[in-house]
């Protein structure tokens, strides 16, 4: 026979337990009936919440829509005109502003030479004036940069022979001859020679230098 004091802890921990399956039976059923009824509740909140279309409203600039703040959108027209699309012009792209230059781009520049003609009048009337844009540049003058040393006479030829340098170069030429590939000697004296550049036929004296 089993002692009384076991017994008493056996039926302790059975009492405990019947509890305890109970309680868990009453939870579930508790949540499970409670999330039944909540489930179409919360569906008929979510669709009440819901705006129909015919509030729903949209800012626009009242400019643009005769004073209107709002548009609703049922009043909006989704129809897409594709023929506006050829009479949109986005510019030349050559003068817009380079997005990665802090420099502005630069101001077209006017065509230069244009005579400013009075209203009423045609082309050909009246003399023409040339402005000093049309003018045609001057040519830059020549500059001769031998230097003569002197000369000697030669008793064979009976003509005088110059010393001449250019740069470095020390040349040796009588009246006729070329110095340089460039100038032509016309004519030496005692104290100075006339010196031709051949191609602007431009004539020189430069003076004997004495050193």
């Amino acid at each position: 026979m089993k002692d009384p004091k076991q017994k008493k802890q056996v039926i302790l921990l059975s009492a405990l337990l019947l509890l305890l399956l109970f309680a868990l039976y009453y939870a579930f059923t508790a949540g499970l009936g409670s999330s039944q009824l909540s489930s179409p509740t919360k569906k008929a909140l979510e669709t009440a919440s819901i705006p129909a279309l015919k509030d729903l409203v949209i800012p626009r600039n009242p400019r643009r829509t005769g004073g209107k703040k709002e548009v609703p959108v049922q009043d909006i027209d989704p129809t897409i005109h594709l023929e506006r699309l050829t009479q949109f012009d986005p510019g030349t792209p050559l003068s817009a502003r380079n997005m990665f230059s802090l420099d502005a781009p630069p101001a077209p520049q006017m065509a230069k030479g244009r005579s400013s003609s009075l209203p009423g009048s045609r082309a050909g009337d009246g003399p023409h004036v040339a402005s000093a844009d049309n003018r045609p540049l001057a040519p830059p003058p020549v500059v001769i940069n031998l230097k003569f040393f002197g000369f000697k006479l030669d008793l064979s030829q009976k003509k005088r022979q110059g010393f001449f340098a250019d740069g470095d170069e020390v040349y040796l030429a009588f009246e006729g001859e070329l110095v340089a590939n460039r100038y032509r000697v016309v004519h030496i004296g005692d104290s100075t020679a006339e010196i031709e550049e051949v191609n602007s036929k431009t004539r020189r004296q430069i003076n004997l230098v004495t050193q």
